[in-house]
């Protein structure tokens, strides 16, 4: 009976880790789109890895001295069977100073569960093609 009570404990414990996860998971890409959206590039740093944050810091300085966020909207956070790593689709809006032209771009972070918290390890932009036609969009 002990031993019984013993593995129900360490299996609640650990399902209970993983909503621990699944809601750091939630929060952090929240924080990290919002530290985005609003130019904060010391605090989105945070949630990189250590050795990427001086690289990363230097190039998003750079791309905001030429641009201006709008919107920076969470549209998918997927994490995979293991809990470890999660796939998360952002889209931001923006524009450069002095050109009304708005662009939307789709980008795909890959997020990793390291040392009891999530980092951000990989963004790229994804390909998307507007339809030729409106019977392409239906």
């Amino acid at each position: 009976m002990k031993r019984f009570c013993l593995a129900a404990f360490v299996l609640l414990i650990a399902a209970c880790g993983g909503a621990s996860r699944a809601t750091s998971l939630k929060s952090d890409v929240s924080d990290f789109a919002r530290y985005m959206r609003w130019g904060q590039v010391e605090k989105a740093a945070e949630l990189v890895p250590v050795g990427r944050r001086i690289t990363f810091i230097a190039q998003k300085r750079a791309a905001l001295g030429s641009m201006i966020i709008h919107e920076y909207d969470i549209r998918i956070v997927e994490p995979d069977a293991t809990g470890a790593r999660a796939r998360v689709l952002v889209q931001a809006t923006w524009s450069r100073p002095n050109d009304p032209v708005m662009r939307t771009e789709l980008m795909e972070q890959t997020w990793e569960w390291s040392d009891r918290h999530w980092q951000m390890i990989e963004q790229k932009a994804v390909e998307t093609t507007a339809p030729s036609s409106p019977a392409d969009g239906l």
